[in-house]
């Protein structure tokens, strides 16, 4: 349980990392955009609203992980959480589902873009599957040579 507990504490400091960087964010693109960068209202709304999204998110986990450091029964129920095979395999699952949705969705994109705008259109999604790829692939190899 003590390495556990170590485990959810790195995961605190890195949630409260990405909770002072979306706050900074949300500082920086809503509230100064116009300033230094010279936005127009919407694209800062834009930036502040991800930014925003980001915030409360890492507000929430650093919330629960800090909880569940604070009380024995959260903290082995958390543990009973993270480490059951059911609850494991099925987010593996839905994430290599998730993953591969996303980059038929590219690649469909990449396609009509490309055949129907130009060649320019469809570089950016072009450019984000075959990313995804090339790094789904080099984790799969990691993977199969590890285990």
């Amino acid at each position: 349980m003590e390495e556990f507990k170590k485990t959810l504490k790195k995961k605190s400091a890195l949630w409260l990392l990405v909770l002072i960087v979306s706050l900074a964010g949300i500082g920086l693109f809503f509230v100064f955009g116009g300033l230094l960068f010279g936005m127009d209202p919407e694209l800062r709304r834009s930036f502040g609203g991800m930014f925003g999204f980001l915030f409360i998110l890492s507000l929430g986990y650093y919330v629960t992980i800090n909880t569940a450091l604070g009380n024995e029964k959260k903290l082995r129920e958390e543990y009973i959480r993270s480490t059951d095979e059911r609850n494991l395999n099925i987010e593996a699952r839905s994430s290599n589902v998730t993953l591969n949705i996303v980059m038929v969705c590219l690649f469909i994109g990449f396609l009509l873009l490309t055949l129907f705008s130009g060649r320019e259109a469809g570089t950016i999604p072009g450019i984000a599957f075959y990313g995804i790829w090339l790094i789904k692939s080099v984790v799969k190899s990691y993977y199969n040579k590890k285990m």
